[in-house]
């Protein structure tokens, strides 16, 4: 194809640094330099034409190290067109705004649907190639710091506490399957009741979540839903959802170093998804159920939870609360409904 349009250039060989004023044109799909004492032709496939970047020059370059340097940008591209030549899609981005908006929004669309879709089923896929010594030492630092911080021990009597963890080890799991677990009590003025699983499957219950429950039942109901938890790996799940750099090295390098320092902050700003506490909650009501209990009793324990936050919040208002760092449960009147429907 001709492209009918001349270009002035300046021309050097790529051997020295004389420049000679020529004319760039293309015929019949081979691209001619014309200078005074010499012209030179290539086919248009053998020669690259650098991207606009603002006033700059334009580099035609050849294959033997020799360019052409082009300052009139519309007159080259005129010559491109009508020779068919498309621009690599950046250097178009650059000068379409259309373009480089539409890229943008593009991005942001990967970005969000990676993190709603993507990272958690990596996670979760990471989750089970995670050693067991690794969960048992993230799990492990990370009750230390709670003792060094939150957590104080425990003010329950001995009988009380041997009389509830003897009564969740009787219970049966749903299906049979039993999950490694350990309960350990703590004192916690500054969290209040509450309880959560560490990924190890170690439940921590505080005091005040044992005074709370009417009963024994409520917190049995309690101590289902944290072990459906352990069960479906959502705390390990989550540090790595937590950790964007702890999963790439954990899948991809088998270096735990880096993921082992970041457990203890993620496990504490944990904010399980809804379906995570979705499904810790159809496991609790399928292990209350199990062992003729009612899901309701954990609606109930919801209940008082919720309220105990409240009330909390109302007394001290604008204070953030420890308690705000482990409260891993959104959208309570949602799955009260839920358990007490079944």
């Amino acid at each position: 194809m001709n492209g009918h349009v001349e270009v002035s250039c300046d021309y050097f060989d790529g051997r020295t640094t004389v420049r000679q004023r020529a004319t760039l044109t293309v015929l019949e799909g081979r691209v001619v330099v014309q200078a005074q004492d010499f012209r030179r032709e290539e086919p248009l496939s053998a020669v690259r034409v650098s991207e606009r970047m603002g006033k700059a020059a334009r580099i035609v370059s050849f294959a033997d190290g020799a360019f052409c340097e082009v300052h009139d940008h519309e007159a080259l591209q005129q010559l491109l067109d009508a020779t068919g030549f498309r621009e690599p899609l950046v250097a178009r981005m650059q000068t379409r705004w259309s373009l480089a908006l539409g890229a943008v929004a593009c991005c942001a669309l990967a970005v969000v649907l990676g993190y709603l879709y993507a990272l958690p089923w990596l996670a979760a896929l990471a989750a089970e190639h995670v050693p067991a010594s690794a969960v048992e030492s993230m799990s492990a630092q990370t009750l230390e710091l709670l003792d060094r911080h939150l957590l104080d021990p425990t003010e329950l009597p001995q009988e009380v506490r041997d009389r509830l963890s003897k009564r969740f080890a009787a219970m049966t799991p749903p299906e049979d399957a039993k999950v490694a677990h350990r309960i350990e009590f703590r004192a916690a003025p500054r969290v209040g009741p509450n309880a959560f699983a560490l990924p190890s499957g170690t439940i921590v219950v505080t005091d005040a979540l044992v005074e709370l429950a009417a009963s024994d039942e409520e917190v049995m109901a309690v101590l289902c839903h944290e072990l459906g938890h352990v069960q479906e790996k959502h705390g390990i799940r989550q540090v790595l959802q937590s950790s964007v750099v702890g999963l790439f090295l954990t899948w991809y390098l088998g270096d735990l170093s880096s993921l082992i320092a970041a457990v203890p902050a993620a496990i504490l700003d944990a904010r399980y998804s809804r379906d995570h506490e979705r499904a810790a909650d159809a496991y609790a009501a399928r292990m209350l159920r199990f062992n003729a209990m009612s899901p309701a009793l954990l609606a109930s324990m919801l209940e008082k939870l919720e309220k105990s936050r409240r009330d909390e919040r109302r007394d001290q208002p604008g204070s953030p609360s420890p308690k705000d760092y482990l409260s891993t449960h959104p959208a309570t009147d949602e799955r009260m409904r839920a358990l007490r429907s079944q």
